[in-house]
């Protein structure tokens, strides 16, 4: 016979977790999920400063690692304001597709974030929540 105790260990909120991180790195983004479709796992939003996440991912280091990427992309339209971020995102895209990449696989913001985000589980992230 298997112990219930031993199978539910916590059950995590999404939202909530999401909502943390984003005060936690003094930003004032709001959370919606379920508006992101394709193969995106989350989209943001600068115009109107929302972070748009799927309703499920594989594993909770993703959903941080996610959350983290557009955690990076809030900041720097925070730095910056929303048009010198969309005017400089959209140059990098540009750039990209010069050089015969993709307008956003290939973008330098997006890289930036993703390595951003990928040292900051590591680094502060992934004892809390693994």
């Amino acid at each position: 016979m298997i112990k219930l105790k031993s199978l539910l260990v916590e059950r995590i909120d999404y939202h909530d977790t999401a909502e943390y991180l984003v005060k936690h790195y003094n930003l004032r983004s709001k959370v919606k999920f379920g508006k992101v479709r394709g193969q995106n796992k989350a989209d943001y939003d600068w115009i109107k400063d929302v972070i748009n996440l799927r309703k499920s991912y594989p594993s909770v280091k993703e959903f941080i690692i996610t959350v983290l990427h557009e955690i990076d992309h809030a900041t720097d339209r925070k730095k910056m304001g929303w048009r010198k971020y969309e005017k400089d995102y959209t140059e990098a895209g540009q750039d990209a597709e010069d050089k015969g990449g993709d307008f956003h696989d290939d973008n330098e913001f997006e890289e930036k974030a993703e390595s951003w985000a990928r040292k900051e589980y590591s680094r502060k992230w992934k004892q809390k929540f693994s």
